[in-house]
């Protein structure tokens, strides 16, 4: 939905690579196959993370070799299709739905158009994946309204928009078997780290347009920086990704410990340095299909 949520490619052996990537590739092919090819345009590195923990719970774990469009010449190794994919991929078509609904309702001009035209392509696709999940489904769209009424109100708190935002990915795992509670308070943690660094990534672009920012509200920022509170907004989202950690270590996963942790203590931490210092890029965009 964003892709902020990536290992340290650096940090990880050549197995681990090929691996996150074949959950990213599985992922892909479960949601188009599940809900249609124009879906898999909103796909995302967080899904990617939520669909490698979840299959990661799982006893067995197969794989596959596939082609696509991107790649039709050559068969790539996939992730098989499997209970943690195929709700992976209907949360990250609900939250794309969602998404788009969101830029409708904020956006003007050629956005807005976009979004819509792009809403009434997937509109198959996202009412077949709330029938999936439909608490999920149900939760995400009370979230974003709460959401929605705190950013018209010009909210000045980090916290009450960052929760609202976190307990959707909460949603996601509220039903995922006996690791259930734990999922949930480490993907909760995960999601209030998204929705900030999201907030601190967007500053300048806020700034300018004087579009709703809670870290530019919560600072009374008088320039278009995050140099004047970094080491407070560094201080906050290390703390969610402690506590998210934290969870991570109560379960027992029966493979890619090593990716996950990765993720959770590198990959993150890293993400949250690069756009504190204005450095991060994400591959000329977000929601950019086949970033990998």
């Amino acid at each position: 939905m964003f892709g902020f949520v990536r290992p340290l490619r650096g940090e990880l052996k050549v197995r681990e690579w090929e691996r996150f990537q074949s959950v990213y590739c599985g992922l892909c092919h479960t949601i188009r196959s599940r809900y249609g090819l124009l879906q898999t345009v909103m796909h995302s590195y967080d899904c990617t993370y939520l669909a490698l923990v979840l299959c990661a719970l799982e006893e067995e774990g197969a794989s596959c070799r596939r082609r696509c469009i991107l790649h039709p010449l050559r068969r790539r190794t996939c992730a098989s299709e499997s209970e943690g994919l195929r709700r992976a991929a209907a949360v990250s078509v609900v939250l794309s739905w969602h998404k788009l609904a969101d830029t409708v309702r904020d956006e003007r001009g050629l956005k807005r158009f976009g979004a819509r035209a792009l809403q009434f392509l997937l509109r198959r696709g996202y009412r077949k994946a709330a029938r999936d999940l439909p608490e999920f489904d149900a939760r995400t769209r009370d979230c974003l309204d709460e959401l929605d009424r705190l950013e018209r109100q010009r909210v000045v708190s980090l916290d009450r928009p960052a929760d609202a935002f976190a307990r959707i990915l909460r949603a996601a795992v509220a039903d995922s078997g006996t690791d259930s509670r734990v999922l949930q308070e480490m993907f909760y943690h995960t999601g209030r780290w998204i929705y900030l660094i999201d907030a601190c990534d967007d500053v300048a672009e806020d700034f300018a347009s004087g579009s709703y920012n809670p870290v530019i509200l919560r600072w009374q920022l008088a320039q278009p920086s995050l140099a004047p509170v970094r080491e407070e907004m560094n201080h906050t989202l290390l703390q969610s990704l402690a506590a998210s950690y934290h969870a991570y270590i109560l379960l027992r996963p029966h493979r890619d410990a090593g990716i996950i942790e990765n993720i959770l203590c590198q990959g993150l931490p890293e993400v949250t340095r690069q756009v504190l210092d204005g450095t991060f890029t994400n591959h000329g965009g977000k929601n950019r299909h086949g970033s990998l």
